[in-house]
């Protein structure tokens, strides 16, 4: 038995990752696409042999022999698109930012659970050898207590007004900027390793690029388990730095690239350096995941009870940055 999958969404992500993550696990079949703009829909079906072009997403619902919904559409889509994928009894594995607000997380959460079917949420680093090797690490007190985190990530994004991708930019179609399209990642990150975050302050500005959306900002946070961390996210820089190190009482861990596979460590005994390579498709544990979570009639590893505790935390940076 496979998991068949449509995609809501045939931009950036579905082309670079999502379809041959989909097409390379055992468990899923890619059998159907909806874009809105008919041409780039014939040209993403041709080039991924993905059988059924639908040119709305009602249509794409409306077929029988899909199971779940891949949603890589715009933040701001990805309630409308999983309300209508769970009224539609499919299963959903959504992008992230999960949404543009905790409020409407939880409208996706409710009618997902209501309908019966799994809800997923994007988050991929979780799935990182690296990533999984740091929780290790972490467990058996390699560095003792953690007691701050570090993350810095940038990205030389260079988007015009019409090309795909643009909404990234945009309040209203992106939710938020820098901080909901880089730093929702490594907020997750944060959240798995230490738990809630009980205290969140930010700076949010829009210092180079011009758009709308913020294209720097910077966390102050705070974790139930007791550590710190800063977070740094930008966009339109000349280089992209991707730096996220934890600081023990005895040692530090790092990994810079975080998409790299050289983990650091530095301890009373030394310092050391562990290879973790990430997949060559990035995406594919991910899908492999919930496509098992679907089959097995469990929730996947990040649920979206989980995406929504990451956009909560960003409701609370923003509410910090407006002041």
């Amino acid at each position: 038995m496979t998991v068949r999958f449509g995609i809501i969404g045939c931009g950036d992500i579905a082309r670079r990752r999502v379809a041959r993550a989909i097409q390379s696990s055992a468990d899923c079949e890619l059998i159907a696409a909806c874009r809105r703009d008919a041409d780039k829909l014939r040209q993403f079906c041709a080039d991924f042999d993905v059988p059924r072009g639908h040119a709305s997403c009602e249509a794409l619902l409306a077929d029988d022999d899909i199971d779940a919904v891949y949603v890589a559409s715009p933040v701001a889509d990805h309630l409308p698109h999983t309300l209508a994928a769970a009224a539609a009894g499919k299963h959903v594995l959504c992008e992230k930012p999960m949404a543009k607000s905790a409020a409407e997380c939880d409208a996706m959460i409710a009618a997902c659970r209501e309908a019966g079917v799994q809800l997923g949420v994007a988050y991929y680093r979780r799935f990182y050898p690296s990533v999984l090797r740091i929780k290790q690490l972490l467990a058996a007190g390699e560095i003792a207590a953690p007691l701050a985190a570090s993350v810095v990530c940038a990205t030389p994004l260079a988007i015009a007004p019409g090309e795909d991708g643009y909404w990234r930019t945009n309040l209203e179609a992106g939710g938020g900027g820098a901080l909901m399209d880089i730093g929702s990642h490594r907020i997750n990150l944060l959240l798995d390793l230490f738990g809630p975050a009980t205290d969140v302050a930010a700076l949010c500005a829009t210092v180079a690029a011009g758009y709308e959306a913020e294209d720097v900002a910077t966390l102050a946070l705070r974790f139930a388990d007791g550590p710190q961390a800063s977070l740094t996210c930008v966009f339109g820089a000349p280089t992209d730095p991707d730096e996220f190190s934890i600081l023990g009482t005895r040692g530090r861990i790092a990994i810079a690239p975080l998409n790299g596979s050289d983990l650091v460590i530095e301890t009373a005994a030394g310092r050391r350096v562990e290879t973790h390579p990430a997949p060559a498709n990035l995406h594919a544990p991910l899908v492999a995941d919930f496509a098992a979570a679907v089959l097995a009639g469990r929730p996947p590893t990040v649920s979206g009870e989980e995406g929504r505790a990451t956009t909560a935390v960003m409701d609370r940076a923003y509410a910090s940055a407006r002041g």
